[in-house]
């Protein structure tokens, strides 16, 4: 059967970069041409081994144009822009989306909407394999998304904050590619040449190379988590008997130590009248997994660690009198529990119940300590080739960069690492200008600290530092956050202020 198809990145809404070379990617397989039509202008491409490349002229801003590729089959793409292109990238405080930060941002968030910036998300393409084929044709399927209703929440929050900025100045469209991977470390941005010279061996990267390898690991460690959260059940745990006997804790607090397992909370609280509409109930952070439940309703889950608890549920199912939440907590790393700092609270029609102080704990299993795979943007060299090389046809004008959390235990020779990244960045896309963010500080509420570990001290000095080593960089602090141990502060419209100073400095 005939087809001629594109790349998932050109697709409905895209942006293309202005005054810079066009490239058009994708796959025909009947015809030895296509026939690729920008706006007013049309290109001839020649299909090579299935796959073709139409190369445009730079072009000036525009709105609202069409791209049509027409060979054995015809493709078109509709509401084209051309403005200013950046690429996201780095881990989860740049993958943050706009919904995370509501609760300091919320009149900023809706007081306008911006249709002209958009964002496409690149996740990467598991089947790529490290050293393996030319990766062209890996984009994959997401629709650009606007920043405008609820398709403003998906959008990379600090993307978005400088973007509404960039965007008053310049009035051009705008496209974001969020490349960012949560967890990811610098060496899976690195290629392997740029590894060796800094350490890495052969053996940390040969088990990932070939078709279907890296796939066939990540789907062995989500396996392997599966098997050890249903360990964490009892079949024979009575949670009311329980609950009968358990102990009284003080919560927010790093309740359990020495504990992998299974343990549940509860908390009672009394209610003088029936409310309406919709509650909230704000259980801060916990470590690691929850289900909770209002009177045995459950009313949200969350299966890792960061993301802040905030579970809503209709208020019809309070009553009069004594009210129950019950969380069952997965613990996976010997400690565990409700960190302090962040605001535990049920917030009704009829006005905010405290959720901190007195609850009950009862263990239901104990079980080994959780020992994962890694991720797959851990794997040294996997994004680079499942995420930049895949990009690298796709014109940008800046490199916005947030890594380092990752890397922070380890941050003896990250200068170098950096140094080596942005420079096959720069082979890969051109001699852009990069804007770093400089990690926040945090404290592991696990490691009972006070101050912040000298590993993070050293990564942020590290990254301060990269002005002096590599060319165009401006560095970004991001304001130290509050709780202290808040991974994923909300504070992102103040860095997206200074980022898009910086961006528009260069």
């Amino acid at each position: 059967m005939a087809s001629t198809k594109l790349l998932g990145i050109y697709s409905d809404g895209m942006v293309l970069q202005r005054n810079a070379e066009i490239i058009v990617e994708g796959i025909e397989s009947d015809r030895s041409e296509v026939q690729v039509r920008l706006g007013g202008a049309t290109v001839t491409a020649k299909v090579a081994d299935g796959k073709f490349k139409a190369i445009f002229p730079p072009m000036e801003a525009a709105v609202d144009i069409e791209l049509v590729v027409e060979g054995s089959g015809k493709v078109t793409v509709k509401d084209v822009c051309i403005g200013d292109v950046y690429m996201l990238t780095g881990q989860s405080n740049m993958e943050l989306p706009v919904a995370r930060t509501f609760d300091l941002n919320r009149e900023e968030i809706e007081a306008e909407d911006y249709p002209y910036i958009r964002q496409y998300r690149l996740t990467p393409d598991l089947e790529i394999p490290i050293r393996g084929e030319d990766p062209v044709n890996a984009l994959p399927e997401f629709n650009w998304v606007k920043a405008s209703g609820t398709g403003k929440n998906e959008i990379s929050a600090v993307g978005f904050y400088a973007a509404k900025r960039i965007y008053a100045e310049k009035n051009v469209p705008i496209g974001l590619v969020l490349s960012a991977q949560g967890g990811s470390n610098i060496e899976s941005w690195m290629c392997e040449e740029d590894l060796y010279e800094t350490g890495t061996s052969e053996d940390s990267i040969a088990p990932f190379r070939g078709a279907g390898a890296l796939k066939a690991y990540v789907a062995e460690g989500n396996q392997k988590t599966c098997t050890w959260r249903e360990n964490t059940v009892d079949k024979d745990f009575d949670l009311e008997a329980a609950m009968a006997s358990a102990q009284t804790v003080e919560l927010p607090g790093i309740v359990m130590t020495d504990f992998s397992g299974s343990v549940w909370f509860r908390k009672e609280f009394y209610v003088d009248k029936v409310t309406e509409g919709k509650c909230l109930l704000r259980l801060g952070d916990l470590i690691d997994a929850d289900v909770t439940y209002v009177n045995g309703v459950e009313v949200g889950r969350t299966e890792y660690q960061y993301p802040p608890r905030k579970y809503s549920f209709d208020a019809s199912i309070l009553k009069p009198g004594k009210n129950t939440v019950t969380t069952r907590l997965i613990i996976e790393n010997n400690a565990g529990g409700f960190v302090p700092g962040h605001p535990y609270r049920l917030e009704t029609s009829a006005g905010d119940i405290d959720m901190s102080g007195e609850w009950k704990m009862a263990v239901e299993k104990k079980t080994e300590r959780f020992m994962p795979n890694m991720m797959a943007q851990n794997i040294p060299s996997a994004l680079y080739y499942a995420s930049l090389l895949t990009m690298r046809n796709y014109k940008v004008s800046q490199i916005w960069w947030y890594q380092g959390e990752s890397n922070a235990e380890d941050p003896a020779g990250y200068d170098k690492k950096m140094i080596l990244t942005f420079r096959k960045m720069r082979e890969l896309f051109g001699d852009l200008p990069l804007i770093l963010i400089r990690i926040a500080d945090y404290i592991n509420p696990l490691t009972f600290a006070t101050e912040v570990p000298e590993g993070w001290r050293g990564i942020q000095r590290l990254i301060d530092e990269a002005p002096e080593h590599i060319a165009d960089v401006k560095v970004v602090r991001a304001p130290a956050p509050d709780p202290i141990y808040e991974l994923h502060p909300q504070n992102k419209s103040a860095i997206g202020a200074d980022v898009a100073k910086a961006s528009m400095e260069f």
